[in-house]
């Protein structure tokens, strides 16, 4: 019996797919039945994850290294992965990274960086996927956002990432907008504390990482598949008549304020 979760016969690209989330999400979508695609500027990684990716979950799976900040490359990676598969149904737009810096003490290449890789790169390879699902009339976008930024205003020396992840809230409203009446349904997530390699030292710290969790409601980090389900659900119609919208998955930390009876 198929579900309204059932990707079976659909095609997903996910970013930044070598490790971390991007793996996540990519075991999630190819067990609800997805064909899957990854891009990720470490080619011999990417390959390898698309490899155990097929082994593990027996659905054809390839890995293109691509450095999302190269239009004329994501281009190319874009039609090579249309023509192999015939479609792209969703796009998982996951690739980023995290320079901190305040406006009196940064570095202006890491102000650069941060900006190509997570706006301009995710602006990118929407455009390139949604040529395909333009000519498709269907699709479903799934831009990563963030908690900090996205959601809320955390400081720490993150305004350069927080400027980057509010830029992606703003450019899947208008994408909503550009593109539903043509059938495709841009949404992002905003995940908060989650377990991946970006935030393995915050984790090895337990002192400030007892400090993170004191925000958390639910008490705990978020997990990869935490946010994979999320993923799933907007990737799939079960979220036919959702668009335009960003979802934090964060265990509460932006919109409950949880105070001790004690």
């Amino acid at each position: 019996m198929t579900t309204s979760f059932d990707l079976t016969g659909r095609v997903a690209l996910v970013t930044g797919g070598a490790q971390g989330l991007g793996t996540s999400i990519a075991r999630a979508l190819a067990d609800h039945g997805a064909t899957i695609a990854l891009m990720d500027l470490q080619g011999e990684a990417v390959a390898a994850a698309a490899k155990q990716l097929a082994e593990d979950t027996g659905r054809d799976a390839m890995g293109l290294a691509c450095d999302t900040r190269d239009k004329d490359r994501v281009e190319v990676c874009v039609r090579n992965i249309a023509e192999q598969f015939g479609r792209i149904d969703i796009l998982v737009n996951n690739a980023g990274i995290h320079r901190r810096g305040t406006p009196t003490d940064y570095d202006p290449q890491d102000l650069a960086d941060v900006f190509a890789v997570n706006l301009v790169g995710c602006y990118h390879v929407a455009g390139a996927v949604g040529k395909v699902m333009l000519s498709q009339r269907r699709g479903s976008i799934i831009n990563v956002s963030a908690l900090g930024g996205g959601i809320s205003g955390l400081g720490r020396g993150g305004s350069i990432y927080a400027m980057t992840k509010g830029g992606i809230v703003s450019l899947t409203r208008d994408l909503a907008a550009e593109w539903g009446a043509h059938g495709i349904r841009v949404n992002a997530i905003a995940p908060g504390w989650i377990r991946t390699p970006m935030t393995q030292a915050l984790q090895n710290d337990l002192k400030r990482s007892a400090k993170v969790l004191e925000r958390v409601p639910l008490g705990r980090w978020g997990e990869p598949d935490d946010v994979a389900g999320v993923v799933v659900f907007l990737a799939s119609d079960a979220a036919a008549y959702v668009t335009g919208c960003t979802i934090p998955i964060d265990g509460g930390a932006a919109n409950v304020i949880a105070i001790s009876p004690e």
